[in-house]
């Protein structure tokens, strides 16, 4: 489950922006920035992904599926 300084986070937080949450073991998630100004945070060992909107807002977390 995403953390930010220890706290589980949830559609709907202000994570603020350019601040990158931890998941698995306390590994920072890879950020990724989209075309509509959103912020992607994907950690590499559960593949779940933190979407972030342009105010730093969580929009989403999801379970991205690994590739075959």
């Amino acid at each position: 489950m995403p953390t930010i300084h220890d706290r589980d986070l949830s559609p709907g937080d202000d994570l603020g922006l350019n601040t990158a949450p931890t998941c698995c073991d306390d590994q920072t998630m890879t950020t990724t920035n989209t075309s509509d100004g959103y912020q992607q945070h994907t950690c590499s060992q559960c593949l779940t992904v933190v979407e972030i909107t342009p105010s730093g807002l969580i929009f989403d977390i999801r379970q991205r599926r690994a590739r075959p």
